[in-house]
């Protein structure tokens, strides 16, 4: 107790040493808990259902290809397995939408999802009111219901148990309410409120044609099984299922040996963010041991001025143990405040982790200061604690009364030739500066990354570009969609502002839009057969103009376009290149593609291609560019769409007509609920978000790491100046110039920072390879970032020289030899 109250004593009236050093320590534990509880939380917490370590989510690949949407099967594959499984207990089925719902006040748009009943069961989630679904609900004939999640039965029902029974229209059809689920339950993801049944079309429809849906799929292994024996069960029945013909091909891109592959399902749900989370957690520990170091470095420095203090102890009879024990409960003061104030700091970024992360990351519900995070700070602190009170210990070994009253007045602390605690601190020091190098290195190629993401060419110009979602009540005809959306488009390019107005059935960074298979004559190589597989968007004219894409080659498509005239499709320079033989642009323009390109069409003649623009990216700047071909809705009036994405171009900031959409719907059209409305600039950054996120959290990273070791590397170089006081002032009388005295600061300071740049370069060059799969644009062993990373060093260490060089310069000779 002695010794504690001797510590609180010692650290309060060495209050700005005390808070350098507690405010350091916060940080490294305060951000290195943050990222463990996040791969705690995300990578190792158990998914919230009953043995979900028997939870697999299955794939299907088509000549080692995954479909257009990753992690997904096809339709046949799922109903010859969920046949009397032998590996699987049961195998479920979902997929997600958006849904307008009416009759609880206004029409509003609704995420749901909708789930084969069997996957209820391979969940074993139990509602918290009313029942889950029954086998044959979801099919055709039967009344549709719906299970609500719990906080929209909160929003939309009070909490009341009379929700069950009572009903609500969803796409304009009364649907009635069985259940409500837990709060715990979030599947697939947060945002679902609802969830409806539904059922799995088969390959043949009994007309001769072929239907192809994909759906994601989980599976519950029995006991004993493994996802390899279901890997192998579920590859043998998609090859034994009845063949999908060209909707295969559309939906995959390819034609090939079938195989289905199993994996565990909480590695597939954080599969694409396990390498991210795992770089950051190690980026986190490295700052950790930055603020370890600077602490230790602190900490060497201020045994080194108690060494007389300590070594009188020693002579009035205090044993060695005495004293370590009261440098170590010192340093558990320390340790302890520091890791405190790192829980609290953790806490903090906990709240702003929503914020932080990017859009659509997963299970961030289960990302929490538990007892494991917990556990884990206090080891951090015990080891704090531990690694900052080792080195002053080593020194209570050599305890000389005359070396203590002579060692820094009389040493040379160059390098090479000063005491062994002299190069012991410029040896942390230089691992500090080795361990930023890193850090900023990785940093700035993300930066880079990021910048080189938001500058790429999409192939269209998202400025000024409003879009909307705009969706049709379920029983409206096509010639009631028709007319809506014509006079929607026809009184919006009427507005003030607008430049453009048109309308599509997909939209870059929303929707791919659908997937088509077809066969055609080459036209420059008769005897070939190609076949194609596209991106095949239905569009109305003025489309390009709207969204800013370049017609590089022909024309685009123009109202002339219509039932009655041959019918004309625009490509892109991707299906140029893969499907035209690459052939040059003004050769490719009227080409026909066959009779099949527009089945639907009344006009029984080849379609032609009459333009060619740009690429367009779908999913973002580091996609790759797909082969797409453009329609005329109006050459195909008889197709029923579900709704359309309104584009519309605007003359100034776009965010200022969203009031006037809504408004110009809803005059149109009560029951119609518009969503999605973004500028085409928002949806372009959120589709930034990992890139974003990735190189702000690695950047702040950097920036503790370059502020705490620009810190320590100033308190060694101020404490090398007065240490060294009495021998500079020796050096100045016999001659030396203030250059000379300066160049002593400045060597030292070039030896410390550029041995651990080389170290830092190094280490930097080897490991840059674990940040190839998040970069765009650049090279993971970027020259500019490694350049600029180390000039942002070496002004870091010219800034801490500055104080003690200036120090060095001022210092009178005789004032020093006088004391």
């Amino acid at each position: 107790m002695g010794d504690l109250a001797f510590g609180i004593r010692l650290l309060r009236n060495q209050r700005a040493y005390s808070a350098l050093t507690i405010v350091t320590i916060a940080i490294g534990i305060g951000i290195s808990i943050t990222l463990f509880s996040v791969a705690n939380g995300v990578l190792r917490t158990p998914l919230p259902f009953a043995d979900a370590e028997r939870l697999v989510e299955v794939t299907e690949l088509r000549g080692g290809r995954q479909a257009r949407i990753p992690a997904t099967i096809l339709n046949g594959t799922y109903l010859a397995w969920s046949e009397s499984p032998q590996t699987v207990e049961a195998i479920g089925a979902w997929g997600t939408n958006v849904v307008t719902v009416t009759g609880r006040g206004d029409a509003a748009r609704v995420d749901i999802a909708t789930m084969t009943p069997s996957l209820l069961a391979v969940l074993r989630v139990t509602p918290l009111l009313g029942r889950t679904f029954t086998e044959h609900e979801g099919q055709a004939g039967q009344a549709p219901v719906a299970i609500l999640s719990h906080g929209y039965w909160q929003q939309q029902f009070g909490g009341t148990t009379n929700a069950i029974g009572q009903s609500v229209e969803i796409n304009g059809t009364a649907t009635t309410i069985v259940g409500v689920m837990p709060a715990t339950f979030s599947f697939p993801t947060r945002d679902i409120k609802l969830w409806l049944p539904r059922s799995i079309p088969a390959v043949d429809d009994g007309k001769g044609n072929k239907r192809g849906v994909i759906i994601r799929a989980w599976a519950r292994l029995r006991p004993g099984a493994t996802p390899a024996h279901a890997a192998a069960e579920g590859t043998a029945r998609a090859n034994a299922a009845p063949d999908a013909g060209p909707v295969a091909m559309a939906l995959f891109g390819a034609r090939g040996p079938i195989q289905v592959t199993a994996v565990d399902a909480r590695e597939a749900v954080t599969a694409d963010v396990r390498p991210a989370i795992l770089i950051m957690l190690a980026a986190a520990v490295l700052l950790f041991a930055t603020a370890v170091a600077n602490v230790a470095n602190l900490q060497v420095a201020r045994s080194t001025a108690r060494h007389r203090e300590l070594t009188i102890r020693a002579a009035i009879g205090a044993s060695t143990g005495r004293l370590a024990r009261q440098l170590l409960v010192e340093n558990a003061i320390l340790g302890t405040l520091g890791g405190a104030s790192g829980v609290l700091l953790a806490a903090v970024l906990h709240r702003a982790l929503p914020t932080l992360v990017p859009v659509g990351f997963p299970r961030v519900d289960a990302i929490a200061l538990d007892g494991t995070v917990l556990l884990f700070a206090l080891t951090l602190t015990v080891i704090t604690s531990l690694a900052c009170g080792i080195l002053p210990l080593v020194q209570l070994r050599r305890l000389e009364l005359a070396r203590a009253m002579a060692e820094g007045g009389l040493a040379s602390s160059g390098p090479g030739k000063g005491s062994r605690i002299a190069f012991t601190r410029q040896l942390i020091v230089a691992s500090q500066v080795a361990v930023t190098c890193v850090l900023l290195v990785g940093a700035t190629v993300l930066v880079r990354s990021f910048l080189a993401h938001a500058s790429a060419d999409r192939g269209y110009d998202p400025s000024n570009v409003l879009t909307a979602n705009l969706p049709f009540p379920r029983g409206y005809t096509v010639e009631r969609k028709t007319q809506l959306r014509d006079q929607l488009l026809e009184r919006l390019k009427g507005r003030p502002g607008v430049t453009h107005a048109a309308a599509s059935t997909a939209l870059p960074l929303a929707s791919a839009g659908g997937f088509s298979s077809f066969k055609f004559q080459s036209p420059f190589r008769p005897e070939a057969e190609i076949e194609v597989q596209t991106i095949r968007r239905f569009i109305t004219p003025d489309y390009f103009g709207a969204l800013g894409i370049r017609v590089v080659a022909g024309r685009p498509l123009t109202a002339a376009d219509s039932a009655a005239t041959p019918p004309v499709v625009v490509v892109n320079r991707s299906f140029v290149k893969q499907y035209l033989d690459d052939v040059p642009i003004d050769r490719a323009l009227g080409q026909s593609l066959g009779m099949n390109a527009t089945r639907e069409s009344k006009v029984q003649a080849p379609t032609q291609v009459v333009g060619i623009v740009d690429d367009v990216k779908q999913d973002g700047a580091d996609g790759p560019p797909q082969p797409e071909m453009f329609v005329s809705v109006a050459q195909l009036p008889g197709l029923n769409f579900e709704g359309w994405y309104l584009v519309v171009r605007t003359e100034d900031d776009p965010a200022g007509f969203i009031d006037g959409l809504r408004a110009l719907v809803r005059e149109q059209d009560p029951a119609i609920a518009i969503d999605s409305v973004l500028t085409m600039d928002e949806r372009v950054g959120a589709s930034l978000s990992k890139p974003r996120s990735y190189a702000v959290l690695l950047g702040g990273f950097a920036t503790f790491a370059l502020l705490i070791a620009g810190a320590g590397l100033f308190a060694v170089l101020s404490y090398t100046v007065a240490q060294r006081s009495r021998e500079l002032a020796v050096r100045s009388s016999l001659g030396a110039t203030r250059g000379n005295i300066v160049g002593l600061v400045v060597r030292q300071m070039a030896f410390t920072t550029g041995g651990g740049l080389v170290v830092g370069l190094v280490a930097a060059w080897t490991l840059s390879t674990t940040l190839a799969p998040f970069v765009y644009g650049v090279s993971s062993k970027d020259w500019l970032s490694f350049t600029a990373s180390t000039v942002l060093l070496l002004l870091a260490g010219i800034v801490a020289c500055v104080v003690p060089a200036r120090r060095v310069a001022r210092t009178n000779p005789m004032e020093v030899l006088r004391q």
